[in-house]
This record gives C-alpha cells, sequence and structure tokens, in this order.
C-alpha cells in the first residue's frame, strides 16, 4: 500500500515538472506526513491526503528554493524558470485569463482536477459533494473553457 501511494505521489511531482531525485525526496516527505497524521485521516481518503500532503511538499520547496521563478504556485499555477517560461508564457497568459473568469468553485475543481491529478471521487470527497455533480461541474467548465479559446481565436 505504501509503495502505491509513494508512486502515486512521486508521479504527480513528476508531472509538476520536479527533476527526478527531487520528486523522490518530496514524496518520502509526503509519506512520512501522512503516517504521521494516520489517525486523522478519515478512512477512503488516504490517497487525497498523500496528494494534498505532496502538493504542500512541492510549495513549500519551490518556495524555498526557486523564489526567482514562482508565478503563482500558490493559486495553483505551474512553475516555470526562464527557459520555460519563454516557451509557454502565450499559452499561461491565456490559461490565466480564463481561469480569472470562472467561479471560485470552479477553479478549485479545475485545479484539484488538472493540477493535482484528482479524480472526481477525490474532488467529491473533498468537496463534500457527490461525484456526479464534480462531473457535470467539469463538464460545463470544459465547454466553457472551450468556447472562451475558441472566441478568443476567433
Amino acid at each position: 500500500m505504501w509503495q502505491e501511494l509513494y508512486e502515486v505521489a512521486y508521479h504527480y511531482l513528476l508531472r509538476l515538472g520536479l527533476a527526478s531525485a527531487d520528486a523522490e525526496d518530496l514524496a518520502q516527505e509526503a509519506l512520512v506526513s501522512t503516517y504521521l497524521h494516520l489517525d486523522g485521516i478519515q478512512q477512503g481518503k488516504l490517497r487525497a491526503y498523500v496528494l494534498a500532503a505532496a502538493r504542500s511538499k512541492y510549495l513549500d520547496f519551490v518556495e524555498r528554493r526557486h523564489r526567482d521563478c514562482l508565478l503563482t504556485a500558490r493559486e495553483g499555477y505551474r512553475v516555470a524558470c526562464a527557459r520555460q517560461e519563454a516557451e509557454c508564457l502565450e499559452d499561461k497568459e491565456r490559461v490565466q485569463a480564463a481561469m480569472e473568469r470562472l467561479k471560485p468553485t470552479e477553479k478549485k475543481v479545475f485545479l484539484m482536477k488538472y493540477y493535482m491529478g484528482l479524480s472526481a471521487k477525490e474532488i467529491a470527497s473533498l468537496m463534500g459533494t457527490s461525484a456526479d455533480c464534480v462531473k457535470t461541474t467539469l463538464w460545463r467548465l470544459r465547454r466553457r473553457l472551450k468556447s472562451y479559446f475558441e472566441g478568443e481565436d476567433g
């Protein structure tokens, strides 16, 4: 079980752009934190807790090590240093502009799904709603973002 949770945290951190060695360290720290707080974790929410701990460790790491490259990680945006920023600045600006048009609940769902990689069931658990409600919100959100980007291009 712990090896599987480690793999989930490790791959999540890699998707956030960390080097393999840093992702390994932070995944281990997330598991230690989870183990220390195991008594307070509700049944069925262990994976979500590990991912939240990994995200927290990632944000702390970014603040410590990449202050010059930080775009606004606390808001859920990916961290990109000069080379990466130059390559995707235009896309980030478009996504950020689209994110500003979202309602707070939609923004939370978007970030949990596409930046944290959580499933609809995990998001529902964290937000205290049903998985069907989350799926509907995601569907409507994708439709709104698609029409926003199509309208921007056209």
